[in-house]
């Protein structure tokens, strides 16, 4: 397991070198915006926003090889979920549709980005491969309140 950590740390440090390149491009093109088209700005924003992805999965990456620590911050989950959704419906493809919903007034939450990031991509690709005919993904931030379960001391409630 120690070998598997130190050859992840190894790969997530050189591809952390290249997405610097990748980012720094990126960037450059975007500054350049009054001489580009939308459509090239826009997958200008595209590009940088899949290196901070590839970033975020760098890190992950870094904290299996012991080398890095999550970084939890306050963070809108709301706004992480827009942020995926234009990469989650092309992961998707054309047969399965993406709906979200967002909770109006979601409190802030305490989490690693790039983790919650993760969770999102996994669930997409996981019901993309379970709707092989096609479907509908919908996801739907909001609170829950979870209430303690029964034990053997708790009476359960019958039915009448």
């Amino acid at each position: 397991m120690e070998a598997i950590g130190r050859l992840a740390g190894g790969i997530a440090h050189d591809f952390n070198n290249l997405l610097t390149v990748i980012n720094g491009n990126a960037s450059l093109l975007l500054l350049n915006e009054q001489s580009n088209s939308a459509e090239i700005s826009d997958r200008s924003q595209q590009i940088v926003e899949a290196a901070e992805r590839a970033a975020n999965l760098t890190r992950q990456l870094l904290m299996f090889s012991r080398k890095q620590v999550i970084q939890p911050i306050r963070l809108d989950l709301n706004e992480v979920v827009a942020r995926m959704t234009k990469l989650l419906q092309r992961i998707l493809g054309e047969d399965v549709s993406l709906v979200s919903n967002y909770a109006a007034g979601l409190p802030a939450i305490l989490a690693d980005t790039g983790m919650i990031e993760q969770i999102l991509l996994n669930l997409a690709v996981n019901s993309r491969d379970a709707m092989p005919q096609g479907g509908k993904l919908i996801i739907t931030t909001g609170t829950e309140t979870l209430a303690p379960k029964p034990t053997d001391k708790t009476p359960v409630p019958r039915p009448n």
